[in-house]
């Protein structure tokens, strides 16, 4: 909800951010189709190419997914067409147009480095129109700087509450978590005490029954007494069997559990949205499921904390050598694959100790990749 919420504000504000740049670019134009004056003089067709400029720095700052660095670059290409503009048509209006880089601004950097910016174009600007014989300085001060601040201090609270919900969604995330942990632990505990309950009584008290039957049938003289020796330690074998088969059962309980625990943590988390893909094909054991999942709680925490990402993509699939989960993002930080953390590092020496390997993969037009793979029979310890 938190990222739907922000993506809404977002192309709000592209909307708007175009709907100005046209709207006070207006007066201009037709003073230039028309031919008339502007501030005592003919407005020079040369002012169009900051214009359009201006226009297309903004539109792709809003809509393409860039690195820091070049976002920058595009705002200061943006500031640098205003200064044009102005220069070209000394015309205090012009000055509007700075709200529309504030507003980027604030929502890009801290407080103190937006309002430094904010400051820094005005007086740009200032030295731009004080070439004219009648600047109007004024209203320059006045309202363009006015405008700019209101902006940066909303887009600021804007920029507050998408990293107080961010912060909240990964406490939640964090006590669901733990409430599954306590909750896997209990059950867990439950069936190691049944299998071995099973195990100690029955089994031992089924296997004594047989061997004592195996010894009456040899001592026991043949007649009617054979058969029914030989159908009790039949019948002790099969129910031993049944035991056997109840411990293992109970002891593979969780094999199967992998696709609802994946569900079950996307579910989890608010943001980003997570989708999950799981093939019909595919068998793990417990520790591989364990260190699948634990891998897919790695891929949603750098999602959130790292990337920012909007969605998050789970694929589990399974071939002739093995299961493979790729977890990839849409967001904008990608860790260095050659300088993983702690729990990229975690990953890959768990699914390492378990025949597998880890791969990291990044790129300008897709987020982080996770690809995850395991063998389809975990070597035995030696």
């Amino acid at each position: 909800m938190a990222e739907q919420l922000r993506s809404r504000q977002h192309w709000i504000f592209c909307a708007t951010a175009l709907a100005v740049w046209f709207a006070w670019g207006w007066p201009v134009l037709q003073k230039l189709m028309t031919g008339a004056t502007m501030r005592g003089a003919p407005v020079s067709p040369l002012w169009l190419a900051p214009f359009a400029l201006f226009a297309l720095a903004v539109f792709a700052a809003m809509v393409m997914k860039l690195r820091p660095g070049v976002r920058w670059a595009l705002l200061c290409v943006q500031l640098l067409a205003v200064v044009t503009m102005a220069v070209i048509v000394p015309w205090a209006g012009m000055s509007t147009f700075l709200i529309i880089i504030a507003w980027q601004v604030a929502m890009t950097t801290t407080p103190g480095k937006a309002l430094a910016w904010v400051a820094f174009q005005t007086l740009a600007i200032i030295g731009a129109l004080a070439q004219a014989l009648n600047p109007d300085l004024c209203w320059v001060i006045g309202q363009a700087f006015a405008l700019q601040l209101l902006l940066v201090f909303t887009a600021q609270a804007l920029r507050r509450e998408a990293q107080s919900s961010r912060a909240l969604a990964e406490a939640n995330r964090d006590l669901r978590q733990a409430n599954r942990i306590v909750a896997n632990s209990v059950r867990d505990a439950e069936r190691l005490r049944i299998s071995r309950e099973l195990h100690d009584a029955w089994g031992h008290e089924l296997t004594a029954l047989g061997l004592q039957l195996e010894i009456a049938s040899h001592v026991t003289e043949p007649g009617r007494a054979t058969d029914h020796v030989r159908q009790a330690k039949a019948l002790a074998a099969a129910l031993l069997t049944k035991v056997r088969d109840v411990v293992a059962t109970l002891r593979e309980a969780d094999r199967g559990d992998l696709k609802e625990a994946l569900e079950a943590l996307a579910q989890s988390v608010p943001a980003p949205t997570v989708h999950v893909d799981f093939a019909p094909d595919v068998h793990v054991d417990p520790d591989q499921a364990h260190a699948l999942i634990r891998c897919a709680q790695e891929a949603i925490t750098n999602a959130v904390r790292h990337a920012g990402a909007a969605n998050l993509w789970l694929r589990v699939t399974a071939d002739d050598s093995g299961v493979r989960m790729i977890a990839r993002d849409d967001g904008n930080a990608r860790p260095a694959a050659s300088s993983p953390g702690s729990g990229l590092v975690g990953m890959r020496e768990r699914l390492e100790c378990l025949g597998g390997k880890l791969t990291l993969r990044s790129g300008i037009d897709f987020g982080f990749t996770i690809d995850a793979w395991l063998p389809s029979r975990p070597p035995q310890p030696a």
